[in-house]
């Protein structure tokens, strides 16, 4: 009889279950709904879209955005998304971080108790990058002397024409537009400087001729190479952001020409007269005499560059065969010395540059007594112009893309002397300039 009573009871308790659930059903929350707002705004990396959630009246938003992929159907569970916060009314989001010339699918998307939802896809392309522009530091030889410097075809003067200056070696970073040179003070002397978006940076006190011929930029960091006078002779030096440190004492005639900085070493490229001019670097102040040929009575470096622990150098030497002397374009690798140019007839070697393990040297050799301009590659020499009319390569420099600029001038005092550089050996000129003496890309 106990039994009996205790089922009666749990039948009686199901029944008002049954009875609650039946007076008071559970609330059937509906997901969000939303358009995705047509992309806008595209860049090479960026572009703007958003969202309408379109049954605001019924829903409550917790969170919503856009998320964006290079495949179909993104999800918010990639971290390629913004978030607008919470609310059912209209957004835009902008979508950052794209890489440029890529084709991207888009969702606007609204989360709420029921779920998240997504609206319709949109898909876009990115801008392709924008082309590289060309700067060469210029100069036009006048009966006053001008610096300036090409970007692209517009011409940008560094001087007013009042006084002579010298443009020689231009970088080109995202802190701004640098170019190293000289230029006459009050008194006629030549002070170092450096140019930063055309707004002029001593170097020297202006009470003797200096000179800044190298030049390199890392980041913000300035590191100018060159000379000044002294008593005796001339001293070779560098800067750091305009402090100064002697390479030599000025006793013996000294002249730096490169400067490049690798793992916090200043790098710095030259001459010294001992008693003729003999090739070396500085590291950090250090010398590092480079040897030369058998029969070498003298040699200069130009240009320098660092690859990890390699130390290319170009430039060349002076070289005695069967009795007549020959330059003779040289590059340096760790002291190594590998002859470029060919040792019938003169040949000099300007800027060096390694790029993808390939070394490229710019430069001149004298072919029937005429200059042609060339740069080698690895040792092997490719002719920028056609033996017409003397041209000489004065820097080199090579893109990400691996594109080859030299800068150059070609003509002589009797026939008129053009500032020019080759792009993959094409000539490019606007015929404002005499002599270009650096180019770079970015």
């Amino acid at each position: 009889m106990k039994k009996l009573f205790s089922l009666a009871i749990l039948f009686i308790t199901l029944l008002a279950c049954d009875s609650n659930e039946a007076d008071t059903p559970k609330p059937n929350i509906p997901l969000p709904e939303l358009t995705t707002t047509v992309v806008s705004a595209i860049t090479q990396t960026g572009a703007t879209s958003g969202g309408t959630v379109t049954n605001a009246d019924k829903v409550d938003v917790t969170s919503k955005g856009v998320v964006w992929s290079t495949t179909a159907n993104p999800t918010i569970a990639l971290t390629t998304k913004t978030s607008e916060g919470a609310g059912t009314a209209s957004f835009a989001s902008v979508l950052d971080n794209l890489t440029p010339a890529t084709t991207y699918h888009v969702r606007a998307y609204a989360t709420s108790e029921a779920g998240t939802a997504y609206g319709d896809e949109k898909t876009f392309t990115t801008l392709p990058p924008a082309p590289p522009k060309v700067y060469v530091a210029v100069q036009l030889q006048n009966a006053i002397n001008k610096a300036l410097y090409w970007q692209d075809t517009d011409i940008v003067p560094l001087s007013d024409g009042s006084k002579h200056a010298f443009a020689k070696r231009i970088a080109v970073n995202e802190t701004g537009v640098y170019i190293a040179g000289n230029e006459h003070n009050a008194s006629g002397k030549y002070v170092a400087k450096y140019w930063k978006d055309g707004v002029a940076v001593a170097l020297s006190d202006g009470t003797q001729h200096a000179f800044a011929d190298g030049l390199f930029v890392n980041g913000a960091n300035v590191y100018a190479a060159g000379s000044e006078e002294t008593a005796q002779q001339r001293r070779a030096k560098y800067w750091v952001n305009g402090t100064e440190t002697n390479l030599t004492t000025g006793a013996k005639h000294a002249v730096a020409n490169g400067v490049f900085v690798a793992d916090s070493k200043v790098y710095v490229s030259g001459f010294m007269n001992d008693p003729m001019e003999v090739a070396r670097y500085w590291v950090d102040g250090v010398e590092v005499i480079l040897a030369q040929s058998d029969n070498a009575v003298r040699s200069v470096a130009n240009g320098i560059f660092v690859v990890g622990t390699d130390v290319y150098v170009s430039g060349y030497q002076q070289i005695n065969f069967s009795g007549t002397g020959r330059y003779v374009a040289t590059v340096w690798k760790n002291g190594v010395i590998t002859l470029l140019g060919n040792t019938a007839t003169n040949s000099y070697a300007t800027g060096v540059v390694v790029n993808d393990n390939n070394v490229y040297v710019s430069g001149y050799e004298n072919e029937n007594s005429i200059n042609v301009a060339k740069y080698w590659k690895n040792g092997t020499a490719v002719p920028l112009s056609d033996g017409t009319v003397d041209e000489h390569g004065s820097s080199v420099f090579v893109s990400n893309a691996g594109d080859v600029y030299v800068s150059g001038y070609s003509g002589n005092v009797n026939t008129g002397i053009q500032a020019k550089y080759w792009k993959n050996g094409v000539s490019q000129t606007n015929n404002s300039g005499t002599y270009a003496w650096s180019v770079c890309v970015y």
